[in-house]
């Protein structure tokens, strides 16, 4: 049937292009247009956590560090040059004298300092990672508690931020962090240009509202600047022609769009009003791959697909939560069969995960012992907690996002946890911006998610469930969890820091929070006329190299 389903998908795109190129008079196409995962939800750089608008970020924006397209290793951005003290406590950023935002204006060591301070007193899913700038935590909670009590606002000057003047920037750390350079190419690292973002401030709260991130208001710093916004359907970006390096940004413009599932994404590449389609996997990525489409370039991930669990005591509907009970959790994990859903739903050659962290990703770590297939343990553990045979579960839901596969793996888990352990769970799809509000808030009691690893360091896949982190949407936390990370933070023996990772990790799986699914493989689909976009773990491109050959000659 889906191979009947694609000839009629390909007889449908030939349509779609014949209505694109009729169409293409009325609107000038980019120089390179992609697809991208979904829905933008924002372009704040202080609340960007989903892929595709940290995909879209880069673009915009440039740290002091910036990416390597093909390594994705940190290398020098908007600072040309950067001192690193000998005890690797202290780094100095000289800003480039060319390095301007997109409406000319100079970027300076303040534009950082304001950035990250924004961080620190109005957080967002990533404030824990300046935890290691040196009192940067007691900042952050200096400044909650009087914000609390309308008592006095701790001093900045605390914080080991400081713009020695309009071209420095010193930055001072609690301990040596290696990838701290990682950390500042990345998406809460970046600055932002305070002057027309005022407007949008609310002067009682002193938050900024969504509206500094819309055309023509948004001001970024990267190789391209915001154009135009149709929601729902396309973002336009040009090259920001104040950028240092403009010279070597290949394209001028790029169409990024945006449509409602997988189908809509493959007839609009494949009819060729799209040179790259970001995010191929699922049903129609699988059939390719079993075709041997030539267009479709499969590639190691970096990420983990899961289910999140909500551990609050209470459900959202007041009644009591049996997933409170790590029990009923890791009853829920043993009970599932992994190699169900990588053989029959997503057939990309991933791997089934029984650990959180990807094997083989970060050398000379090795997670313990997760949990994989044992449906008699699962059965006892249930019963233990009080539910035999899943007598007096009440009922619940698996929450997720409507979009690619998602409905396909909750429906296969469902038949699992029914046919193991007699439990009946019910299916809960929604719209994505819905979606990541229930996910946020934990207004869930199951819901789908992933984690790509965001840089180059183990740390990257078990912050985020520390108890402190908003990337932590379980209401899980575990104050040995939290001190082993403090202690894996400031170990400088870097066996002995692996070693206490892999503690953090075990308590994770013992305690089952999250239940892995598999661990993710990138699936591209792209043509042999783009040149300069490549396939890197991490799933993150830097835009500056693409440019697409056309008739023999680039556009």
């Amino acid at each position: 049937m889906l191979r009947l389903a694609l000839v009629l998908v390909l007889l449908l795109s030939l349509l779609a292009a014949a209505f694109h190129w009729s169409s293409s008079t009325r609107h000038q196409r980019a120089d390179f247009t992609f697809i991208n995962r979904g829905e933008i939800g924002t372009l704040d750089p202080n609340r960007m956590s989903w892929v595709q608008d940290i995909r879209v970020g880069y673009a915009l924006w440039e740290g002091l560090y910036t990416l390597e397209p093909q390594t994705l290793k940190p290398i020098p951005g908007s600072a040309d040059r950067i001192d690193i003290s000998p005890d690797k406590k202290t780094y100095t950023f000289h800003i480039r004298e060319n390095a301007r935002w997109s409406n000319g204006d100079p970027l300076t060591s303040h534009d950082f300092v304001f950035a990250w301070r924004r961080m620190l007193e109005q957080p967002g899913d990533y404030t824990y990672l300046f935890h290691a700038i040196r009192g940067a935590r007691s900042y952050q909670e200096a400044f909650a508690q009087s914000r609390k009590t309308g008592g006095v606002s701790p001093d900045i000057a605390s914080v080991g931020i400081v713009a020695v003047d309009a071209k420095t920037l010193r930055v001072e750390l609690e301990h040596p962090v290696a990838y701290f350079p990682d950390l500042c190419a990345f998406t809460p690292f970046w600055p932002l240009h305070q002057k027309s973002m005022e407007k949008f401030r609310d002067e009682a709260t002193g938050a900024y509202s969504k509206g500094f991130t819309l055309p023509p208001h948004l001001v970024t710093n990267g190789p391209y600047r915001l154009e135009s916004w149709t929601f729902r359907e396309k973002l336009r970006l040009v090259a920001n022609e104040h950028y240092w390096d403009r010279e070597n940004v290949r394209s001028k413009s790029i169409d990024v769009l945006i449509g409602p599932d997988a189908m809509w994404a493959f007839l609009k590449y494949d009819s060729g009003a799209a040179d790259w389609l970001s995010d191929a996997a699922g049903a129609i990525g699988a059939e390719l791959f079993t075709q041997g489409r030539s267009d479709l370039h499969i590639s190691p991930g970096f990420g983990t697909y899961l289910y999140k669990l909500n551990c609050s005591p209470t459900l959202p509907d007041g009644t009591k939560n049996p997933l409170a009970d790590a029990r009923v959790r890791r009853a829920l994990s043993l009970a599932i069969d992994r190699t169900g859903i990588v053989k029959t739903i997503t057939r990309l050659g991933e791997r089934t995960a029984s650990t959180f962290v990807p094997p083989g990703v970060f050398p000379g770590y090795q997670s313990p012992r997760g949990v994989e297939l044992n449906v008699e343990e699962a059965r006892r553990l249930l019963a233990e907690a009080g539910y035999p045979q899943g007598k007096g579960f009440p009922h619940i839901k698996i929450t997720y996002n409507s979009e690619f596969h998602h409905g396909d793996v909750a429906q296969y888990v469902r038949r699992q946890w029914l046919e193991t352990l007699g439990i009946d769970v019910g299916l809960e799809p929604l719209e994505i911006k819905v979606f990541r509000q229930k996910l946020h808030t934990t207004q869930y009691a199951i819901a789908r998610a992933s984690w790509t690893g965001d840089y180059n360091d183990v740390s990257t896949f078990l912050d985020c469930y520390r108890s402190d982190s908003d990337n932590n949407d379980t209401r899980w936390g575990n104050p040995t969890y939290d001190r082993l990370m403090d202690e894996a933070a400031m170990e400088p023996d870097q066996q002995r820091r692996l070693e206490l990772f892999r503690q953090c990790e075990q308590i994770l799986m013992d305690e089952q929070p999250i239940i892995p699914l598999y661990h993710d493989v990138l699936a591209y689909l792209f043509r042999d006329n783009v040149k300069g976009l490549y396939m890197h773990p991490r799933n993150m491109v830097m835009y500056k190299t693409i440019e697409v050959i056309r008739d023999g000659a680039a556009r």
